[in-house]
């Protein structure tokens, strides 16, 4: 079986390609009156949109923290990671790689938070390594409607393509974009990745919409020889699952 520290030197790959470069649950739900459209999720409120720890650790089974090397991010779009700005074929990259500067740079967005997450399990039972989750809230719902028909359709032709990334400062990597699928207004993906030409992890990768806000879920898969060659397990929703999970948190901070 794969050990424990090799999982983790290989999420640390992963996780280092995604974002090197620049740069409390609100318990209860409450309803709005009949006719009222939901509120905007802004300000403060988008970082209670984020799965926290234990939140993380119920719905996947298993211990997780916050990665240490790669702080919480809130703010504007800047405070997106942007290692795959130069990544092409461009509008590929976003299926590819989770709450991108580059995808959002231009969708008008007004707020945004974005954490990694590592797992802590010691059994080495469990191929799932790390999480990715990003919140980005634009200023209207018809915005976030738009922006995901538009992600809709580049997915649809980003089927089969692979996204790569190459330069001095960050390294070369590449992600191939496979099983795209749109079900229960959640868009998913699996992407094989490689980095510096060997192979990396598998994500899952799962984007949807309610109110004003996208939710973008990155979930990590440690792909061993011998051990969880076939990791995503056929059929897995986790990432789905946790896009779902943030869409609640949506539904209850909007009202």
């Amino acid at each position: 079986m794969a050990n424990r520290a090799g999982r983790t030197a290989a999420s640390a790959a992963a996780l280092a390609l995604l974002a090197s470069g620049c740069t409390t649950v609100v318990s209860g739900t409450v309803r709005p009156a009949p006719g009222l459209a939901p509120t905007p999720v802004t300000g403060i409120a988008v970082r209670q949109v984020l799965l926290d720890d234990a939140e993380l650790s119920k719905l996947i089974g298993q211990p997780f923290r916050s990665d240490p090397s790669l702080p919480p991010r809130f703010g504007g779009v800047d405070s997106l990671p942007d290692a795959w700005d130069t990544a092409g074929p461009e509008d590929c990259v976003g299926a590819a790689v989770g709450g991108q500067q580059a995808v959002y740079k231009s969708a008008g967005v007004q707020d945004v938070a974005h954490e990694f997450w590592d797992s802590t399990s010691t059994t080495g039972d469990s191929a799932l390594t790390g999480v990715g989750e990003a919140v980005i809230a634009l200023a209207t719902p018809a915005d976030a409607d738009a922006l995901f028909e538009k992600f809709t359709q580049q997915w649809g032709r980003c089927d089969g393509v692979t996204v790569t990334r190459g330069d001095e400062a960050d390294g070369e990597a590449s992600g191939e974009i496979i099983d795209v699928s749109t079900s229960d207004t959640v868009l998913t993906a699996t992407v094989r990745t490689t980095v510096d030409g060997e192979v990396g992890l598998r994500v899952s990768r799962a984007v949807a919409v309610l109110v004003n806000c996208i939710v973008d879920v990155d979930v990590f898969w440690f792909v061993g020889e011998e051990d969880h060659a076939d990791a995503p397990p056929a059929g897995d929703s986790t990432a789905a699952d946790l896009a779902r999970a943030m869409l609640d948190k949506v539904r209850n901070l909007s009202g």
